[in-house]
């Protein structure tokens, strides 16, 4: 079997979303507010992508098994929707699909990534922090129920 990464084309953009809601399908009805992941859409992705940034997409064979967003937002990267199937987990996709974005940023010489990481999901904190990844900031949700990190890594 073969892995490899490569950049989303326009024409992948309903995979990309595909690959989305299959990732986060898990935290449907589990998170207060809920993840916003699941009300994305093709547009609002080809809209995200066309405006500053763009996708990746992890291929295991012809089988797409993984995907993430990015924008270049000032002097930094900002990865998001980092997004595995539940059968593909647990096997470092997602570091690959971190290391290959931060490596983009690098190339557009930038210094610094940036993410999201809800405190209701503590295993994706842990996940970003053994990546290097450190608390920015701490921001609550208007409606007071959960909270998230900006972490960022120096490249």
């Amino acid at each position: 079997m073969s892995r490899h990464i490569k950049l989303a084309q326009k024409n992948e953009i309903g995979l990309v979303y595909q690959l989305i809601q299959e990732a986060f399908q898990e935290y449907d009805g589990k998170l207060d507010p809920p993840s916003g992941a699941l009300r994305e859409s093709e547009e609002s992705i080809s809209k995200k992508i066309s405006e500053l940034g763009g996708a990746i997409i992890v291929w295991e064979d012809t089988m797409p098994i993984g995907t993430a967003l990015y924008d270049f937002t000032g002097e930094y990267m900002y990865i998001g929707r980092v997004s595995v199937v539940p059968d593909s987990r647990g096997q470092g996709i997602g570091k690959e699909l971190i290391l290959y974005l931060e490596a983009l940023a690098r190339e557009r010489q930038l210094k610094t990534t940036r993410v999201g990481v809800r405190l209701s999901i503590p295993q994706n904190v842990i996940f970003y922090q053994r990546l290097g990844y450190q608390v920015l900031n701490h921001i609550f949700y208007p409606e007071g129920t959960d909270s998230w990190y900006v972490m960022q890594k120096n490249l």
